[in-house]
C-alpha cells in the first residue's frame, strides 16, 4: 500500500512541479528577452553617451575659449621670430594644460595634448616637447582650417596611424586687437577605453565601443569601456555589428541590430559633436536577456518539486506503516483463529481501526459464545446504570419493624416531619450513601426514588396495619432502607 500512495502523491507532485517549469519559462521568456524592450534600451544608452561626450567637447571648447582671450596667450603669436614664438608657445601650451588639469570640470578626461598653430595651420609648439614644430596641421586636418577660416570653437576626432594620434580635440581661435584670427590653440584628450569607461559611468553602464570608418570603407574598433568580456568585444567587431554601425553613420540615426551576438543586442549612432557627424560611430551593447539564463531562475522550480517528491516518499512510508501494520497483525490474528486459536482476541488501538477491531471481536464472541466483558479495569460495570438497575438495587430491612426496636421519638420524628421534607431528606442521605460506596448515581432521579419508596410504604402498611417510613443506613457494603413504623 505504501508504494501506491508514493507513486500517486509523487507522480502528482512531478506533474505540477513540471508543468509550473514550463508555464513559467513559457511566460518569462519574452518577458526576459524583449527584443523590442532592448532595442530601446540601446538606442537610450547611446543618446545618452553621445550626448555626454558632446557636452564634454562644449565644456573643453567655452573653457579654451576663455584662456585664448587672455594677453598670455596672444602674445605667443605676436612674438617676431619663429624661435621666440615656439619657445613662446611650449610655454603657454604646459601652462594650459596645467590649468586644465587643476580644472574639476575635466575630471578624469585631462588633456594629453596642448597645441598652437597659426593662421595657416602650421604647428608653432605643443605641451611637453618640442615635437610637432613646423608640421602643417591643417593640411592632416581639414576642420581645423575650417576653425581659421570661421573664426568658430570646434571639436574633431584625431586618429592618425602614422602620427600616433587618437584624441577627441577642441579648437579655439586667437584673435588679435582688431579682432583678426591669427592662430588657434588646440587641446586633445586621448580617445581610448578608460575615456569610454567614463562616459558609460555617468550614463548608462553600459558596454560602448567606438569606431572610425577607415580608407577601405571599412569600420575599426579604436576603443570601448570595457564593460564586458572579449567575446562580446569580438562579436561588436564583427561583420553584422560593423554593418550596423555603418548603416547608422549613412542614416545619421541611431540603428538596432537585428541579429544578437554573444547573447548581446548591438546598436550604433553617428559620434555628434565632433567634426561634420561622420567621423566616428558609437557602438553600444545591452544583454539580449535581462538574466543569464532562464534555467537558472526558474531551477528553483525544480528544486522544489525534487523536495516535494522526497517528502511524499517519506510521508509515505509512514503512513503506509501506520495503515498497513494493523492491517497485517489482523491478518495473523485471524489466520491463527482459523487454525484452532479460539481464545485469540485483538488488542489494538487505532484511531481509524479501533471500532473495526472492536466489532471482529464482538464478533468471534458471538461465533464462539463466549460472553462479553462489560467490566471496566477496576472491575466495575461499563455498560451505563438504567432506571431498572436502581429498583433491583434497592432493598427494605423489615427485621426492626417486626421486631418493634425502634424508639418512639424516632418514630414520632419521622411521623412530624412534612412529607415533602422527608421525601428530599431521604433521597439526598440515599445518594450520598450510594457515592460513598463508589456506585453509579446519575440514573437515580428523584422522581424515580420518590415513586419507588411510596410503593415500599404502600406495601408495608398493608402488611403491618399502620404507616411505615425508611431511614437510611450503610450496611455491609450496601445502602439498606429500615423501615419505620408510625405511631
Amino acid at each position: 500500500m505504501r508504494w501506491k500512495i508514493i507513486v500517486v502523491n509523487a507522480g502528482i507532485v512531478l506533474v505540477v512541479g513540471l508543468l509550473s517549469y514550463v508555464m513559467l519559462a513559457t511566460s518569462l521568456r519574452d518577458v526576459l528577452a524583449n527584443k523590442s524592450q532592448q532595442k530601446v534600451q540601446v538606442a537610450q544608452a547611446l543618446r545618452a553617451a553621445n550626448a555626454q561626450l558632446a557636452v564634454d567637447a562644449l565644456r573643453l571648447e567655452r573653457w579654451l575659449n576663455e584662456q585664448v582671450m587672455t594677453e598670455g596667450v596672444r602674445n605667443v603669436l605676436a612674438v617676431g621670430t619663429p624661435e621666440g614664438r615656439s619657445e613662446s608657445a611650449t610655454v603657454a601650451a604646459n601652462r594650459l594644460r596645467d590649468a586644465a588639469v587643476s580644472e574639476p570640470t575635466f575630471a578624469k578626461m585631462a588633456p594629453s595634448l596642448v597645441l598652437f598653430v597659426d593662421e595657416q595651420g602650421t604647428a608653432l609648439g605643443r605641451n611637453g616637447s618640442a615635437l610637432m614644430r613646423g608640421d602643417n596641421m591643417g593640411a592632416a586636418y581639414p576642420s581645423l582650417m575650417e576653425t581659421l577660416k570661421t573664426g568658430r570653437t570646434m571639436s574633431d576626432v584625431w586618429l592618425n596611424r602614422q602620427r600616433q594620434e587618437q584624441l577627441l580635440v577642441s579648437y579655439a581661435p586667437v584673435r588679435n586687437e582688431t579682432d583678426k584670427v591669427i592662430g588657434a590653440v588646440l587641446v586633445g584628450t586621448p580617445l581610448n577605453d578608460e575615456r569610454l569607461a567614463r562616459t558609460s559611468e555617468l550614463t548608462s553602464g553600459n558596454l560602448l565601443l567606438l569606431a572610425v570608418p577607415t580608407q577601405a570603407d571599412k569600420l575599426e574598433l579604436v576603443a570601448n569601456s570595457g564593460r564586458a568580456d572579449g567575446a562580446v568585444i569580438a562579436a561588436a567587431a564583427g561583420q553584422n555589428v560593423l554593418g550596423t554601425a555603418q548603416s547608422a553613420l549613412s542614416t545619421g540615426s541611431v540603428t538596432s541590430g537585428e541579429n544578437e551576438s554573444a547573447d548581446h543586442l548591438f546598436g550604433a549612432t553617428p559620434l555628434e559633436g565632433y567634426g561634420n557627424g561622420r567621423r566616428a560611430v558609437l557602438i553600444g551593447a545591452v544583454r539580449a536577456s535581462l538574466v543569464d539564463s532562464l534555467g537558472g531562475v526558474l531551477w528553483p522550480i525544480l528544486g522544489v518539486t525534487a523536495l516535494g517528491m522526497l517528502l511524499v516518499i517519506v510521508g509515505g512510508v509512514l503512513l503506509g506503516n501506520y495503515i498497513s501494520q494493523p492491517i497485517s497483525e489482523l491478518e495473523d490474528g485471524l489466520l491463527a483463529i482459523i487454525n484452532g486459536n479460539s481464545e485469540l482476541r485483538f488488542q489494538l488501538e487505532h484511531e481509524e481501526l479501533g471500532g473495526l477491531v472492536f466489532r471482529i471481536n464482538s464478533l468471534l464472541n458471538a461465533l464462539m459464545g463466549v460472553p462479553e466483558d462489560t467490566t471496566d479495569e477496576q472491575g466495575r460495570p461499563s455498560v451505563p446504570a438504567s432506571a431498572n438497575t436502581f429498583k433491583e438495587a434497592l432493598s427494605v430491612d423489615e427485621s426492626s419493624a417486626v421486631g418493634q426496636n425502634i424508639e418512639p421519638r424516632v418514630a414520632a420524628a419521622l411521623a412530624a416531619e412534612p412529607v415533602e421534607q422527608y421525601y428530599r431528606r431521604l433521597y439526598s442521605e440515599y445518594i450520598a450513601a450510594k457515592r460513598q460506596l463508589g456506585d453509579p448515581v446519575d440514573h437515580i432521579t428523584f422522581d424515580a426514588f420518590v415513586t419507588r419508596i411510596q410503593g415500599s410504604e404502600r406495601e408495608s402498611a398493608a402488611k403491618y396495619g399502620r404507616p411505615v417510613r425508611f431511614q437510611v443506613q450503610l450496611r455491609d457494603n450496601a445502602v439498606i432502607l429500615l423501615a419505620v413504623p408510625l405511631p
